[in-house]
């Protein structure tokens, strides 16, 4: 408990210290509001805008932990059956690297033609970005158990799947946790740039309507809202990670 406060007020402090370098810097050299609001005004606007940001925030914050939840569950699955089959292996890592290489984004336009307008493509967009680390960060984890320890562990009588259960899986939980804080970001960028194509809600659309019309305090107030957002589920899982899997932390 105690290394959970600490580390939330550290971030608080550090985010504190960004806004007040960030304040500093464009009160000293005069930054027109125009190309960079300083973060008095930035809050100030987000505070005016509150009753209209909130169905906002909330159709983010739906959309990304949906697509992450998906992102998590499917991307541990597919992990595990690479990591543990050799023949899942030579079959789907070599297509999931493929599929990686291409453009997650560029997908949002031909998820809108086959589910129309709406949170369905955002939330796909964001699953398929925050899937890939996922699995390689499973399989990884999986293919870190030592030979010596795997010849040993087969003398003494256990069986494939039970080296699995019991050494690979925790063995896994430190490169599972570390792919989530990765796929957190995928899943919000797949949702905000779902939003900015193909929504009529959520950030991504106040950040649209909010540049189009050169309203950057009102744009940094949504970004200043994701970065917030990012930071939350970042160290959510920071916390959770020290909960289920302490023994990565060799210092606590």
């Amino acid at each position: 408990m105690r290394k959970t406060k600490t580390i939330v007020l550290e971030s608080i402090a550090a985010f504190v210290l960004a806004l007040v370098l960030w304040e500093c810097v464009v009160r000293l050299f005069r930054v027109p509001v125009f190309i960079l609001p300083p973060p008095s005004l930035v809050f100030q606007t987000a505070y005016l805008n509150a009753a209209n940001l909130v169905p906002h925030i909330a159709s983010t914050v739906f959309g990304t932990l949906v697509s992450l939840v998906a992102a998590a569950g499917l991307g541990l699955a597919v992990g595990l059956l690479v990591g543990y089959s050799q023949s899942a292996s030579r079959l789907l890592y070599p297509l999931l690297g493929g599929f990686h290489a291409l453009p997650m984004s560029a997908f949002i336009p031909i998820f809108v033609v086959w589910f129309g307008i709406g949170t369905t493509p955002k939330i796909l967009a964001g699953a398929l970005i925050g899937f890939f680390p996922v699995v390689v960060n499973v399989v990884t984890g999986l293919r870190t158990i030592e030979p010596e320890l795997w010849d040993m562990l087969k003398v003494s009588g256990a069986t494939k799947a039970q080296i699995y259960r019991k050494v690979g899986i925790p063995r896994t939980m430190p490169y599972f946790f570390a792919s989530l804080k990765v796929a957190a970001g995928g899943a919000f960028i797949g949702n905000v740039v779902g939003e900015m194509i193909a929504s009529g809600s959520g950030l991504g659309y106040v950040l649209v309507i909010a540049t189009t019309s050169m309203d950057m305090p009102l744009a940094f107030s949504a970004l200043t809202v994701l970065l917030i957002l990012g930071m939350i589920i970042f160290i959510s899982f920071d916390v959770l990670e020290r909960i289920v899997a302490p023994w990565a932390y060799r210092n606590g």
